[in-house]
């Protein structure tokens, strides 16, 4: 189980009209339909491995949100960590 401080932000993804919401403690950092666009958007926010991220429910159900699949907006989210390197990290810090 992973212990937070009052340090780690609160890292919450949506799927919005065929792009994926990026919000960080209630504010919303921004939209992207790209990885490269949602790795600038995690950048930009200072996301780190250590924060709470979690998605919403549409995600899940990401075809009702313009997305080709309900996996994609899943598949974009995780391509983004794992290219911003906050997946490696997490998985270090599980271990």
């Amino acid at each position: 189980m992973q212990h937070y401080t009052k340090n780690d932000k609160f890292v919450f993804f949506n799927a919005v009209d065929a792009h994926v919401q990026l919000t960080v403690d209630d504010t919303v950092v921004g939209f992207a339909d790209s990885v490269d666009a949602l790795v600038e958007l995690l950048l930009r926010a200072d996301v780190r491995a250590t924060d709470r991220i979690m998605f919403s429910s549409d995600v899940d159900f990401a075809s009702e949100e313009g997305f080709a699949t309900d996996d994609a907006a899943h598949e974009l989210i995780e391509a983004a960590l794992e290219a911003s390197g906050l997946t490696a990290l997490a998985d270090d810090l599980l271990v």
